[in-house]
């Protein structure tokens, strides 16, 4: 029965169902991406990681959950800059400061956030 439908569909609407397909499996995709990220940020060992060189200022941001404006500044990004993907390793090296030093500012930078959203509630 399924099969017939399927035979006619591809017979006389083959467009419409390569169309279709082609959505359904852009619609799982992304589903399949966000529920992952979901998890994946939901665990608490994600959170609040101590920076390491490998990391990127987005991992940063998402694990010490600042928005990126703010981040830049505790990590010495020049918001007009065009975006580049750096890790906190060249980031460290490009400014002549330790890992410790970005841990030390990201911290504040997230301790200010903490205080901002409670202060809105």
């Amino acid at each position: 029965m399924i099969r017939d439908r399927i035979l006619f569909l591809w017979q006389f609407h083959r467009p419409l169902l390569l169309v279709f397909c082609l959505i359904l499996g852009a619609l799982g995709f992304f589903g399949v991406r966000t529920v992952s990220a979901a998890i994946y940020w939901a665990d608490p060992a994600h959170q609040e990681q101590p920076l390491a060189a490998w990391m990127t200022p987005r991992y940063v941001s998402r694990s010490y959950q600042i928005p990126p404006e703010v981040l830049e500044e505790a990590l010495f990004l020049d918001p007009d800059a065009p975006i580049r993907r750096v890790s906190l390793g060249q980031i460290a090296k490009e400014n002549e400061v330790t890992l410790d030093v970005l841990q030390s500012r990201v911290d504040a930078a997230a301790e200010a956030q903490k205080i901002l959203r409670d202060a809105r509630r």
